[in-house]
């Protein structure tokens, strides 16, 4: 299926940017380790009602950083994006404001009534923080911003990517960015104004937007998560976005995302609800999905070592049947993130009241 796609993906796509073929920097493996590790914590609360959508990466000195959004619910006017650091004794910072509408208003002279999905980038330069800031209404109408940082703690003034030609609205952030050996970035992003879909920025480290790639597909698939396979190719997941069940999308890319094959099914059954991926040392692919057709109370994980051919049995992270109705029961926004010491960190929204973190390596994940 997804092997016989990344094949075709290097005949002529559905869509041809005009921008010269990028090739990614791969990210760092862990050794062949027989012993499993594994460990789980909250980061540090917010005296907020929520926090959603975590980000993390990992700063110049091995420290990491985590990024997320609270306030008293999404898109509300009260909602900043937070940001912690954490040393490599294991102890994490004090969660600090980064932005929250108000100053994104002041500094790109637009309306701005609330921010959200920050999702972080890290290397020897420093930490870029991208994010969607919303004028009006609901997500559909967001436009992506950017601040960045020399240490996680002090942010430069944030500016506004041109990333849409329809008064630069419509357009999002979620899934991890990846590297381009020249220094410029792949930015996965998606649209929800008029229809859905998903694409790629290619962004300099300076927030300027060099070209960008499309999916050329009608169906409601959004929040691209891209797995980088080789410098010229990589997979995405693609998030089902529909009120009816569905089922998580993967799609082959080719010369560094330029180009896209025909979308492929699996049999990761969701509905409306971001995922996320990593590759392990052995070849194989893990996602973090909600594994339920009609809510987010069951996380859970599979490993394909086939490129979609064949999975294992989802394997649990949370899996919540308590029928209380009067806690937000959601496990949701799964984000992986491999820090340079080989291990992998899966970030989520744990009842949208905390950020969990879980530290494994891949002997774990490809034990479960």
């Amino acid at each position: 299926m997804l092997r016989a796609a990344l094949l075709l993906a290097a005949t002529p796509a559905l869509f041809r940017a005009s921008w010269h073929q990028p090739r990614f920097v791969l990210p760092p493996k862990s050794g062949n380790e027989s012993a499993v590790f594994f460990q789980n914590e909250f980061l540090p609360a917010t005296a907020t009602a929520f926090v959603h959508g975590p980000s993390l990466a990992e700063l110049p000195n091995g420290d990491l950083i985590a990024a997320w959004y609270g306030g008293s619910d999404e898109t509300r006017r009260d909602v900043w994006i937070y940001s912690s650091i954490r040393d490599r004794t294991g102890r994490w910072s004090t969660p600090q404001k980064v932005e929250d509408g108000r100053n994104t208003e002041d500094a790109i002279e637009v309306g701005i009534k609330s921010v959200g999905n920050p999702v972080l980038f890290a290397d020897d330069r420093g930490v870029t923080l991208f994010y969607v800031a919303i004028p009006f209404g609901g997500w559909s109408t967001g436009t992506i911003c950017m601040t960045t940082s020399r240490d996680g703690v002090r942010w430069s003034r944030p500016r506004r990517l041109a990333a849409s030609p329809f008064l630069n609205l419509g357009v999002l952030v979620r899934g991890r960015p990846l590297p381009y050996a020249d220094g410029t970035l792949a930015v996965p992003m998606y649209f929800q104004l008029g229809r859905k879909g998903s694409g790629v920025l290619h962004v300099t480290r300076d927030g300027d937007v060099l070209d960008e790639s499309r999916l050329e597909d009608s169906r409601p698939l959004i929040q691209p998560w891209m797995i980088p396979i080789s410098a010229d190719r990589a997979i995405a997941l693609l998030r089902w976005s529909s009120q009816m069940p569905g089922c998580v999308r993967m799609v082959a890319m080719s010369r560094g995302g330029v180009e896209w094959s025909s979308v492929f099914g699996t049999p990761l059954v969701h509905r409306d609800s971001a995922i996320a991926g990593e590759s392990l040392n052995d070849g194989s692919l893990l996602v973090a999905y909600n594994n339920t057709a009609w809510d987010r109370r069951d996380l859970s994980i599979s490993r394909t070592p086939d490129a979609g051919w064949h999975w294992s049995k989802p394997h649990p992270i949370e899996r919540d049947t308590t029928p209380d109705w009067n806690v937000r029961r959601e496990y949701s926004y799964p984000y992986f993130y491999r820090s340079r010491d080989g291990l992998i960190h899966l970030l989520y929204s744990w009842r949208r009241s905390r950020i969990r973190h879980l530290i494994f390596n891949d002997a774990w994940a490809i034990s479960r």
